[in-house]
C-alpha cells in the first residue's frame, strides 16, 4: 500500500543494506530525544564512510535515544557493527539519504492511500483522472486535463483545459493551474500557488493612448521534483512555453514572468523577482529578495545574493550583490567605501580649509563635496 515502508522497501529506494528484520515496519521519522517504537532516526553526525570524516557532534547510541525499544536507525555501516543490537538500514552516506527519507514520510502524511473523486468536484468529462488519484473537495477539472497516477489535490484546486498534473504530483489547498500547465513527476505546488497567470506582455503607446496588451498564447512546463511555495506565481509565456526544470525549488511569494526558462536544480528563495525572458542556467541560487532584469542570462552555478538585482549577464559560477549586482567582493568593497564617505567628506573639507588659508586668492577649491 501506498505510503507503508518496511526497512526492506525503505533499503531498496535509498540503496541501503537492512540490518535486522527486514518485515518491520516504518511507521515514520522522529529525532533522536521524540522517537518511538517503529519510528526511524537519522544519525548524521556518524562516521561517514562516503566522505572518510566524523563531525564535532558526538554520536548518539541506541540507550541514549529516548527511552522506547524498538527504534530503528539510518546510519552508516560502522555505527551497526559498533552497537550490534541495532535495527535499521545502512548507508554510506546518511546525511545525504535523509532528506529523501523525509520526502517519502512527507508525500505519505500529505496523501495516505486516498484515492477517488470527492462527490463536491467538478470534473469535466473529457477530462482524464488516473483511479490512483485524488481529488478533493470543491476542485474544478476541465475538459482535456490530465490527472496521472497517485497525484493528489487537495480541495478547491482549479486545473484548466488541456492541464497535466504529473504522477506523485502533489496540489495544495486554493492553487490554480490555468490552461496549458504541464507537470513532471513528484511535483509539489503550495497553496495560492497560481501558473499559466497571463504574461504582462504591456507595449506602450504613443502620445496619451494607454499601453496596447499583447495577447498570452503559451503554456507553463515544470520538470520533475519542481516544488513551488506557497503565493508563487508563474507566467504563461506569449508565444512559447514558460519553463522550469528538473529539481528546482521555489520559496514562497516568488514571481516568475513570461517566457523565463529556468535549469535543473536551481534555488530561488522567498520575493525572488525573474523577470521576462529571463534565462538562468542549472544549479543558480537566486537568494532572498533578489531580481533579474528582463532578457539576462545567470550563467550555471551563479548565485546573485540577497536583493542583488541583477542587469546583466552573470557569468557561470559567479557570485554578485548588490544593485547593479557586481562581484561580491567588489560590492564589499564598494560599501565599505561608502560607509566612510561621511569622515572622508568631513576631512577633506577641512583640507579645503587649510588651502583657503594658505592661498591669497582663495582659490583652494572650497565647496567641494557640498
Amino acid at each position: 500500500m501506498e505510503g507503508v515502508w518496511t526497512l526492506r522497501s525503505l533499503a531498496e529506494r535509498v540503496e541501503g543494506r537492512v540490518i535486522g528484520d527486514a518485515a518491520l515496519l516504518v511507521e515514520g521519522v522522529a529525532s533522536p530525544s521524540k522517537a518511538r517504537r517503529g519510528e526511524i532516526v537519522c544519525l548524521w553526525n556518524a562516521f561517514d564512510t562516503a566522505s572518510g570524516q566524523k563531525t564535532d557532534s558526538p554520536e548518539p547510541s541506541p540507550e541514549a535515544v529516548n527511552s522506547s525499544e524498538g527504534v530503528l536507525f539510518l546510519a552508516a555501516p560502522e555505527f551497526f557493527a559498533r552497537h550490534a543490537d541495532a535495527s535499521g538500514v545502512a548507508v554510506e552516506h546518511p546525511k545525504k539519504v535523509f532528506p529523501l527519507v523525509l520526502a517519502l514520510f512527507s508525500r505519505a502524511l500529505r496523501s495516505g492511500a486516498q484515492c477517488g473523486i470527492h462527490p463536491t468536484a467538478v470534473v469535466s468529462p473529457k477530462a482524464s483522472v488516473a483511479p490512483s488519484a485524488w481529488i478533493g473537495p470543491l476542485c474544478i477539472i476541465e475538459e482535456g486535463a490530465v490527472i496521472e497516477e497517485r497525484a493528489f489535490l487537495h480541495g478547491r484546486v482549479f486545473i484548466g483545459r488541456d492541464c497535466c498534473v504529473g504522477a506523485e504530483t502533489t496540489v495544495e489547498p486554493g492553487a490554480v493551474l490555468f490552461e496549458s500547465v504541464r507537470t513532471g513527476r513528484r511535483c509539489l505546488i503550495h497553496s495560492n500557488a497560481v501558473l499559466g497567470c497571463d504574461g504582462f506582455g504591456i507595449t506602450p503607446s504613443a502620445g496619451e493612448a494607454p499601453p496596447e496588451k499583447i495577447p498570452q498564447i503559451g503554456g507553463v512546463v515544470l520538470g520533475d521534483d519542481v516544488e513551488l511555495g506557497v503565493c508563487s506565481t508563474v507566467d504563461r509565456g506569449t508565444l512559447d512555453d514558460t519553463v522550469i526544470g528538473n529539481g528546482t525549488k521555489v520559496d514562497n511569494h516568488v514571481h516568475i514572468a513570461h517566457n523565463v526558462r529556468i535549469g535543473r536544480n536551481c534555488i530561488l528563495v522567498a520575493m525572488t523577482g525573474i523577470a521576462g525572458s529571463a534565462v538562468l542556467e542549472d544549479n543558480v541560487i537566486m537568494a532572498a529578495g533578489s531580481g533579474v532584469k528582463e532578457h539576462t542570462r545567470i550563467g550555471k552555478g551563479a548565485t546573485v545574493a540577497a536583493k542583488g538585482g541583477a542587469i546583466k549577464d552573470v557569468p557561470p559560477g559567479e557570485v554578485v550583490s548588490g544593485f547593479p549586482a557586481r562581484p561580491h567582493r567588489e560590492n564589499f568593497r564598494v560599501q565599505a567605501a561608502l560607509q566612510r564617505l561621511p569622515e572622508t567628506l568631513s576631512r577633506v573639507k577641512k583640507l579645503e580649509k587649510r588651502l583657503d588659508a594658505l592661498l591669497p586668492d582663495g582659490s583652494g577649491g572650497s565647496g567641494a563635496g557640498e
